[in-house]
């Protein structure tokens, strides 16, 4: 699909502004048509699930700093709207075992045509995918869904996406976040993890600030008690109020003998202890969600 020239408006020198998810930045999509581009139709911002901003905010970022004929991949990507718009002008691969898990789909429920699949979890290093390959490696809604506490399985991901990650390559996520109101939110803890041990390029934006951001964007009550709340069995203003959680990083182009795989990066934040299964419609257990303090 041939690229349309608007104004950039996202970028990795601006993607601070991008930390977490904001009403211009829906109406900056809208401005642009990419509701229609992506889904055909004008999007309400008032009554849309929270991957619609997503999948809008990796449209944007794909379409203003990715080059055609680049080649991308989708951790965890289902039935990926962001590989099928793209599938005529990139090299589009997607790592996924469709196992129906988080309440995603199972392996015969859509058309793969138009990229390829690789059916297994990041992590596991499979050969499939090449190293030094990918102009950018992205997830949207997917790493929320790594077991709880599993530090191993977070260390192996981020080896793995910069395994596969060409030099000067580009990792860009959402993450959901839920706000249990009102002041506790919840987080996987795999958000810190990468904070802590990547040299990311948008810095941690605190909790407590982002909730006191009239421009936050979140799922209404209205889109959450008609959609999700026969799913999670609670009413809104018990579950909380999901909102996303963005951060990018680049392969650095020349990588020194005397770095380790994984450079650590010495910046302290303090985010909530989780201990439960991502509180959102895809997850594995949507009823066991634990209380953390906003820092």
């Amino acid at each position: 699909m041939e690229h349309i020239k608007t104004p950039k408006f996202i970028s990795p020198t601006f993607f601070k502004d991008y930390t977490y998810s904001k009403k211009r930045h829906f109406d900056l999509f809208k401005e642009n048509k990419y509701d229609e581009e992506l889904f055909g139709r004008d999007i309400d911002p008032d009554y849309c699930d929270l991957k619609v901003y997503q999948d809008m905010l990796m449209l944007a970022y794909v379409k203003q700093n990715i080059l055609p004929g680049s080649k991308m991949l989708d951790v965890g990507g289902g039935a990926s709207r962001i590989l099928k718009y793209f599938a005529n002008e990139m090299e589009c691969w997607n790592i996924d075992k469709l196992e129906g898990v988080g309440n995603g789909p199972v392996d015969d429920q859509f058309d793969r045509e138009g990229y390829r699949l690789v059916s297994d979890y990041m992590g596991n290093f499979n050969k499939e995918l090449p190293n030094d390959y990918f102009d950018i490696v992205f997830s949207i809604s997917t790493l929320e869904h790594v077991p709880l506490d599993d530090y191993e399985s977070y260390a192996n991901i981020l080896k793995d996406i910069n395994r596969v990650l060409k030099p000067g390559g580009y990792s860009v996520h959402c993450i959901d976040v839920v706000w249990i109101k009102p002041d506790t939110v919840w987080t996987n803890e795999i958000m810190p993890y990468f904070y802590k041990n990547e040299k990311l390029i948008n810095e941690f934006i605190p909790f407590n600030k982002v909730i006191e951001d009239q421009d936050l964007y979140h799922m209404t009550e209205k889109y959450y008690s008609e959609n999700w709340q026969n799913t999670t069995g609670k009413p809104f203003q018990e579950f909380g109020t999901p909102f996303s959680y963005n951060f990018l990083w680049r392969k650095p182009e020349i990588i020194s003998n005397e770095i380790s795989e994984v450079e650590i990066k010495n910046t302290e934040i303090e985010i909530p202890q989780q201990k439960d299964a991502s509180p959102d419609l895809n997850s594995t257990d949507l009823n066991s969600v634990e209380s953390a303090n906003i820092v």
